[in-house]
């Protein structure tokens, strides 16, 4: 009986080094999905200042604040945070594990 195995040294995977700060790329990534929350909650004030203020206006007020916190954050991070090199293991996609003709 003959066995029929696949399997390759190193497991088939490709080794890929990238350079790049994760902090700064955590809070770019986060000012662009917030900017979508930020449009939303500017629909109050697009007819102009209300007269006063109600509860609607306090809750769109309070989620317009972190957004340029956070694009804040991403420049910071960018500017002073050092490099990392991060190791990642990805399948090799010139190796196929089991060939079916």
């Amino acid at each position: 009986m003959k066995s029929h195995s696949d399997i390759v040294e190193g497991g088939g995977w490709v080794i890929r080094q990238t350079v790049c700060r994760p902090r700064a790329r955590f809070f770019g990534f986060l000012s662009v999905i917030w900017l979508c929350v930020s449009i939303c909650a500017s629909f109050p004030f697009w007819d102009g200042w209300p007269q006063s203020f109600g509860s609607l206006e306090w809750l769109c007020s309070a989620l317009l604040v972190p957004q340029p916190v956070f694009v804040v954050l991403a420049v910071v991070f960018l500017l002073t945070e050092q490099p990392r090199t991060i190791t990642e293991e990805h399948p090799n996609p010139d190796y196929d594990v089991r060939k079916l003709y």
